[in-house]
């Protein structure tokens, strides 16, 4: 095995253990949580935990991928690495501190939270934890042994924290603080590491400097919210029009299953991302190669996945709660927007932000988001959860074919010129 193999490889298990613990076992959490909490408090918390994810999406304004790839080509210049990372961690937390005090208004106001206040002002921790995460760039710098062991062993026992506290309804706000602590110790003491081992000088940076990393993280940032506008908005759009809370409850049952695939495969294409990035640099075979290369593994992962599912759909629903088995044929449905999802994350992200062309991806998600937003809201609002479904999936396929149309003009015109 080629040293940049064992590279990605050893990266990709550090942040699968991260994100088994980080995303993944909260999630397998979800049955516990259901029964504890009842379905209407359940439905506050899968509510508000998307709207987090909201939150993060603008704190992190794409730094996530701007970022590591900066750090990734630059990771020899101690100079530029050094600005980097702290011109990035300066302007996560003052976004952090606009986003906390929208946050702390949306709960005051919004009335859902109206005889739970404090539960949603205590998901607050969990913005300021992770303005101060630093995954971004431990990829950069592909050393993610640290953070993943930190990160793991603090999400662990948060969780499991859960698990021995929270004895019914009346434990709800024990949630949220118990993750805003987990987050925050995880910044924190991951931000100490990150100095101390790498030695980082904090440099003060200039206004060019602020809007130069700006600039490289609106594209991303652009492409991240349409994608997530899609993603993490299923259950808050469906809950626009359905007012049955046993039918939100199935269909986010639904939605897990599909975002604990999602939550595998992504430590893959983080850890990927800044070995593909370096290989365009070299060149476009290079870069072209690296992807094929790396991401028919995703593909494979997808396509076994969404067999399985197939063949074993009423049985995952029994597992989870028997009365979900009703809807099995609406999973194996579902499960195709994973294999998309794949798909699309390796052409767009991959490949056309190899070739430096992440305004396209921009631009091409833009019209995907706002097409595939429209159809949910008309989808749900006509036929509940099942428009819902088949509307992301169609939304997921016309991305496809945009990409591949898009993708092919730019390499014609390139042996054209």
């Amino acid at each position: 095995m080629k040293l940049q193999d064992s590279v990605v490889f050893r990266n990709f298990t550090y942040l699968f253990i991260n994100q088994f613990f980080n995303l993944i076992v909260p999630l397998l959490v979800f049955p516990f949580l259901l029964k504890t909490l009842g379905l209407e408090l359940f439905g506050l918390y899968s509510f508000t935990y998307s709207a987090i994810i909201f939150c993060f999406m603008f704190c992190d304004y794409g730094f996530n991928f701007s970022g590591s790839k900066y750090i990734a080509i630059n990771k020899l210049d101690i100079q530029k690495r050094d600005l980097a990372f702290s011109t990035i961690v300066t302007l996560k937390g003052l976004i952090a501190i606009v986003i906390s005090i929208l946050w702390m208004a949306f709960v005051y106001y919004y009335p859902i939270f109206k005889n739970n206040l404090n539960f949603g002002f205590l998901f607050l921790g969990m913005i300021l934890g992770n303005a101060i995460n630093l995954q971004w760039f431990f990829q950069g710098i592909e050393k993610l042994g640290w953070y993943s062991t930190i990160n793991s062993v603090i999400k662990l026992a948060s969780n499991l924290s859960i698990l021995f506290l929270v004895k019914s309804a009346a434990d709800l706000n024990l949630i949220p603080l118990i993750y805003s602590i987990a987050f925050i110790l995880t910044g924190l003491i991951t931000y100490i590491v990150a100095v101390y081992s790498e030695k980082i000088n904090f440099i003060s940076s200039s206004r060019n400097t602020f809007r130069q990393f700006l600039k490289e993280g609106f594209d991303y940032f652009v492409t991240i919210s349409s994608t997530s506008l899609v993603f993490n908005g299923t259950i808050i759009i469906l809950s626009f029009f359905e007012k049955s809370i046993l039918i939100i409850g199935a269909f986010a049952a639904l939605d897990r299953i599909i975002k604990i695939l999602v939550s595998i495969y992504v430590p893959y294409s983080t850890a990927m991302y800044p070995r593909n990035m370096a290989n365009f640099q070299i060149g476009y075979a290079e870069g072209r190669k690296s992807v094929i290369k790396y991401g028919s593994y995703g593909l494979i992962f997808s396509i076994v996945t969404l067999l399985l599912i197939c063949l074993f759909s009423e049985a995952i629903l029994v597992f989870l709660n028997p009365k979900l088995v009703i809807y099995s044929n609406w999973l194996k449905l579902f499960s195709f927007w994973f294999f998309f999802i794949v798909f699309n994350n390796l052409l767009g992200y991959h490949f056309l932000n190899g070739l430096n062309k992440s305004d396209v991806f921009r631009n091409i998600n833009i019209v995907y988001t706002i097409i595939t937003v429209a159809l949910m809201s008309l989808g749900c609002y006509l036929f509940s959860f099942k428009g819902c479904i088949v509307s992301v999936l169609f939304g997921e396929v016309l991305l496809a074919i945009m990409l591949l149309t898009k993708t092919r003009q730019i390499l014609s015109n390139a042996k054209t010129n």
